[in-house]
């Protein structure tokens, strides 16, 4: 009797590893899906940050700058932003640009935005 009884309590406990073993898993993936979401949201809030800043600079006319600091490399086409794959548009004319990191400044240049790092 002994014998069956400690049989019984190991394949409990094989059991309740397995479980355990399966929620650590699903919560790790769960993780990565997360951090995949920030990513995501870094990238859309960047993006949107830029094209709004140019929508702005273009609206406002001659002698309005803008300067900011951009924490991804970006391009900029016609009526499009590209940051690391992620597009949103913008109004207005801007001239197309590959622009690095860093601190950038966004000015009007006779009715054309024109982009640059400083």
């Amino acid at each position: 009797m002994k014998g069956q009884v400690s049989i019984e309590i190991v394949m409990g406990v094989i059991v309740l590893l397995m479980a355990l073993a399966l929620i650590m898993f699903y919560s790790y993936e769960k993780n990565l899906d997360i951090d995949l979401m920030k990513t995501r949201i870094e990238l859309k809030s960047e993006c949107r940050e830029i094209a709004d800043a140019i929508s702005s600079v273009y609206a406002s006319g001659k002698k309005t700058s803008i300067e900011f600091y951009s924490e991804k490399d970006f391009n900029v086409g016609k009526g499009w932003v590209d940051v690391n794959g992620f597009s949103c548009n913008y109004f207005g004319i801007a001239e197309e640009k590959f622009v690095n990191k860093g601190n950038i400044r966004i000015k009007d240049f006779n009715g054309v935005v024109v982009i640059e790092n400083y």
